[in-house]
């Protein structure tokens, strides 16, 4: 017990100073923990990796794992038969949106699609095995008329949303971090009519600021590399903006 507590004293030090780093690598750990041993610091990084508080991306190289375990998430039911079908395939995924967000949610939808990211190359074979085992697949542009149709005809097919990526970053076996998804949930329902009402995910986003177990930095970053770092900047700047700036940008706008 008394190890332990030491281990965690260490991480709290590494994370402190290391957290704003995508990446980290023994000479940071270093600089960080300078009073112990070469042997030392191997044996703390071998040990925070086994308790799943840091994930070895490469060799000597490490990242925080923002999920700890993923204690802090509970994906749904329908997202459960996904990694299962998904696990067999072989091909890189991760799963993103509402099933990352959910704890921070007032109230969870009794069904909601899964928002999926899978390697671009390997779209047109995933969609296939999907498709096989009873999964309704949905392109990004069509959700919104896709999600209705299925909706009306009260469908009960588990409804994926497939979005194809060359970065793996921002996820952890196959689960996103609560910034990624939180970025991915805004993208995809402002520009492909998600259904999920825009008041729903400021009280998720309010949620994740009071518990402080978001990286407002790191939002903007994946916000940039999605293309909407100026929603997302405007969102975590929003407490700055006054009054005044934000009556001129309407003036502006309404004179368009």
């Amino acid at each position: 017990m008394k190890e332990l507590k030491a281990i965690d004293e260490k991480f709290n030090m590494l994370r402190e100073n290391l957290m704003d780093q995508q990446t980290f690598i023994m000479a940071d750990v270093a600089n960080v923990l300078p009073e112990l041993e070469k042997s030392t610091r191997y044996w703390l990084m071998a040990e925070l990796v086994k308790l799943g508080y840091v994930k070895r991306v490469r060799r000597g190289t490490y990242a925080f794992n923002e999920l700890m375990g993923k204690s802090n998430i509970s994906i749904s039911s329908d997202a459960k038969r996904l990694f299962d079908v998904m696990s067999e395939t072989g091909f890189y995924y991760y799963v993103s949106g509402l099933d990352i967000l959910a704890k921070y949610m007032q109230h969870v939808p009794e069904q909601f699609p899964v928002i999926l990211f899978v390697e671009k190359m390997a779209k047109e074979e995933i969609k296939v095995v999907l498709l096989e085992h009873g999964f309704l697949v949905m392109e990004p542009t069509e959700l919104k008329t896709r999600y209705e149709e299925a909706t009306y005809a009260g469908r009960k097919e588990t409804q994926v949303v497939i979005y194809v990526t060359e970065n793996f970053d921002y996820e952890n076996d196959g689960l996103a971090t609560l910034e990624k998804a939180f970025v991915d949930t805004f993208y995809s329902v402002t520009r492909n009519g998600y259904p999920l009402a825009l008041q729903e995910l400021v009280r998720i986003y309010e949620n994740l600021i009071r518990t402080g177990n978001f990286d407002q930095k790191r939002a903007l970053t994946i916000a940039n590399r999605r293309g909407i770092q100026y929603d997302i900047r405007h969102i975590v700047e929003s407490k700055y903006v006054t009054k005044d700036a934000r009556q001129f940008v309407d003036i502006m706008r309404r004179g368009r």
